[in-house]
């Protein structure tokens, strides 16, 4: 009986979880716990402490195409060791701080790192490695970010209580530092092709039978192409749009405290809203390898849509409120998971790294305009009402944006733009 080696795909995303899971389920979501420990003893008001996590969404806007451009040049391991250095030792620098302004000055560099751990690494990795089933990937180890973040914030509350905010720090910042760099050293590995071998899923009969059809015709969108199309800030449009229905989360137990629901109501809707996460997350993944992004995109908006007019709805019933807030989850974690995902269906792999760099700016720009936008919304109107109205305009807005997009973006039958370069590049050359 013939033994079946394990491909090393299935390392890389174990790495790939790992890493994201301390980074994004541990730094990440443990970060609010601290506001309000840190406020009362350093003086100063949540509000004032939290700009530094705006100052985060802002550093991301601007470092990400540049982040995406060192991952597609320098070892992937010099990029992860790189991030843990500048978001995990950022961290728990924290710990040390005595004024504000240290919160500002070292969100810079958290970002930066966050950016490479968090955002790029492991849609790109995932991308490189798995030519099948790329979805479900993205999928799983985004579900696990949840996970990781379920139990590393109660151990986080728990060392906050018993031992300070400044231990709080070093723990998170300490563990997440030493996982990654020993992932990094173990279990990374820049490409298939350092270990002699395709992507999982890849047919290797197939790909040697037809590989002269494959670099004559396969789709491959250079940078410059995609940045000079319609599609790309279609794309980037639809992106702001989804984005700015999951940052809503932020506002949940506000809406619930003004629908009159107790704070322990409110706290157990937000579980369901994590739940709906963690199922969403493989879902969307599975759902989009099976049907198709662009149905799957479709499917999203329609449950977006439902969630928002149940809460509507949800004065007149706490079952409703739970059931929107799972929904809500729902589609909140189809975010991380579509992004790429529609990026390699409209530009291909060629410059994949650099330009999924780009689309990934939405989520931050959403983050930056929409939260304060909705809470200004909020003090102005006392009332959420126009908000969840903003929100439909919204999820119409991301429909409209992906289907004219999808129509224009290029494809082996019809690309002038990309025609046209590859004409031009034939007769320089010639």
């Amino acid at each position: 009986m013939k033994k079946v080696k394990l491909h090393y795909a299935w390392f890389i995303l174990a790495a790939v979880i790992l890493i994201r899971g301390f980074a994004g389920g541990g730094i990440n979501m443990t970060s609010g716990l601290f506001l309000s420990p840190v406020s009362q003893e350093i003086g100063v008001g949540i509000g004032s402490l939290s700009i530094y996590l705006s100052i985060t969404s802002i550093v991301m806007v601007f470092w990400l195409p540049y982040a995406g451009r060192l991952i597609n040049k320098y070892d992937i391991r010099i990029m992860a060791v790189a991030g843990a250095v500048l978001q995990a030792l950022s961290f728990a620098g924290f710990g040390f701080l005595n004024k504000v302004y240290g919160w500002y000055l070292l969100a810079i560099p958290h970002a930066m790192g966050a950016t490479i751990l968090v955002n790029l690494l492991g849609p790109i990795l995932i991308n490189r490695w798995f030519s099948k089933n790329a979805g479900t990937m993205l999928g799983i180890q985004m579900a696990f970010v949840g996970l990781f973040g379920a139990v590393l914030q109660p151990v986080t509350s728990n060392i906050i209580t018993q031992f300070g905010w400044r231990t709080g720090y070093f723990f998170i910042g300490g563990i997440t530092f030493a996982v990654v760099l020993f992932t990094a050293f173990i279990l990374l590995k820049n490409r298939p092709e350092e270990k002699h071998l395709l992507p999982f899923g890849a047919d290797t009969e197939t790909a040697g039978k037809n590989s002269n059809f494959t670099q004559k015709d396969q789709l491959e969108i250079p940078e410059k192409t995609a940045l000079h199309s319609a599609s790309f800030y279609l794309l980037l449009l639809f992106m702001i749009a989804i984005t700015g229905i999951g940052v809503f989360t932020q506002h949940i137990p506000t809406y619930g405290s003004l629908l009159g629901y107790s704070v322990r109501k409110t706290g157990s809707a937000l579980a369901y809203a994590s739940i709906g996460s963690a199922i969403g997350s493989v879902a969307i993944g599975i759902i989009s390898d099976k049907i198709g992004s662009l149905k799957t995109c479709y499917g999203m908006i329609g449950i977006g849509i439902t969630a928002v007019s149940g809460f509507l709805l949800s004065q007149r019933s706490f079952v409703v409120f739970a059931v929107s807030t799972f929904l809500h989850g729902l589609v909140s974690s189809g975010i991380m998971v579509l992004a790429p995902i529609l990026t390699l269906k409209f530009y291909g792999q060629s410059d994949y790294e650099k330009i999924f760099a780009k689309i990934s700016m939405g989520a931050p720009i959403a983050s930056i305009v929409l939260v304060p936008g909705y809470g200004f919304i909020y003090d102005l109107t006392d009332s959420y009402r126009a908000v969840l109205f903003g929100m439909i305009c919204l999820l119409l807005l991301a429909s409209l944006c992906i289907t004219v997009g999808w129509k224009k973006r290029c494809t082996k039958e019809g690309c002038p733009q990309w025609r046209k370069n590859r004409y031009d590049g034939r007769q320089k050359r010639s």
